[in-house]
Parts: C-alpha cells; structure tokens; sequence
C-alpha cells in the first residue's frame, strides 16, 4: 500500500500569505504598546493644549462698546475666557479648521490608550487595524492643526505663506508616497506569487512513499 504525499509552498495560497502579514503587523504592534502609548499621549496633550489655550490667547474682559447715542446700551461680541480668534472675519476658517483637527486627533489618540489600557490584544486583526488607522488619523489630524494654528497667528508674510505653502506640499507628497511604496510592494508580491507559486506546481510531482523498508541483506 502506497500513500501519495504532495510538497507545499506557502505562496501557493494567497490568503494564507495575508494571514501571516496580519500576524507579524501584530506582533510589531504588540511589541512597540509602550511607543503606542507614549506617541498616543504626546499627541493628546498637544491637541489639549491648543484647545485650552488657542493661538491669539482668550478674552480677558468682556469686549463691550456703545450702541448708538446711548452710553447704558452696550452690546457685547466675547465673554471672558473666550477665543480672540474665533469670530475674527478673515481668520474664521482657520480656527474652524484648527479645532476640527484638534478635536479629531485628541479622540484617535485617546481612543488608542483606551485599547491598550482595557487589555486588547493586537494579534486580533480587528483590533490591529482600528489601532493603524487611529495612529494614521492622530498624526495627519495634528500635523493638520499645526498649520491652521500657525496660519491663524501670522500676518500676511509672503515669506511665511510660502513655508507655509511647502509645509502642506509635503504633507501631501508624503502619504502619496507611503501609497505608492505600499502598493509596489503589493505588486511585487502579486508577481511573486504568479511566477514562483506556478514554477513549484509544475514541479510538484506526487512521490511514492513505501510502509514498510526493505529488508537489509
């Protein structure tokens, strides 16, 4: 009686290949928690602060004047402790956009320490990926905030505009390029997978493998 047995290769079987991606993206992950933790916490300390403490400072009297001829009728545009910047005409959008990202990269950042601190396991590929994506969301939300906090507080520099003009340059080139890397090396694994997974079928050849050993004359 004969058994036929037949070799294996892991990149015959694509998902598995994804699997095993999955798993090492989670050991990295559960390797650097600590790094998570701190960049997480640095992050939401940054967002808090600005939120606190808004470039332009806050309101440290009630901005009142006169309306009108009558000095008892006063009308009011802040309160005390409010934004000087918030309802500035020409820097509205930019304080808009400033506490958008703020608000957005303070939640990524501590929605990150709440998955760590609660126990989860980054091997869990749920888990891992809503990990990757707060850390991505974090950065990009505070690097954003960066610039419309630094766009509120400068005048109308030409020189400035222009740093400010290559600052978001290459916060637009630099994610395009991660993409692209990401997607070369999905490629290249796509090409590796079509030649080398074809190359080992065709030689993948059944073997014979006998029960018993001859006898030793």
């Amino acid at each position: 009686m004969e058994v036929n047995a037949r070799e294996e290769h892991p990149y015959n079987d694509p998902s598995a290949w994804f699997v095993r991606y999955l798993d090492h993206q989670g050991d990295w992950l559960e390797k650097t928690r600590g790094n998570l933790v701190v960049a997480a916490t640095v992050i939401a300390a940054m967002s808090f602060g600005v939120m606190v403490n808004p470039p332009g400072g806050v309101r440290q009297s009630e901005d009142c004047s006169p309306k009108g001829q009558t000095v008892q009728t006063r009308t009011c545009e802040g309160k005390v402790g409010t934004s000087i910047l918030e309802h500035h005409p020409t820097k509205r959008f930019f304080y808009l956009g400033m506490v958008i990202s703020n608000l957005v990269s303070f939640s990524a950042s501590m929605g990150i320490i709440l998955l760590v601190i609660t126990g989860f396991r980054f091997r869990n590929r749920l888990i891992m990926t809503i990990m990757v994506m707060f850390m991505v969301v974090a950065v990009l939300c505070i690097s954003a905030a960066f610039f419309f906090a630094a766009a509120l507080v400068q005048h109308d520099d030409d020189f400035i505009q222009n740093i400010l003009q290559i600052y978001v340059g290459f916060w637009v080139v630099l994610p395009v390029l991660i993409l692209l890397i990401q997607l070369v090396r999905f490629l290249w694994w796509v090409i590796r997978l079509i030649c080398c997974g074809s190359g080992l079928r065709r030689r993948s050849t059944p073997r014979l493998l006998p029960l018993a050993l001859p006898p030793v004359p």
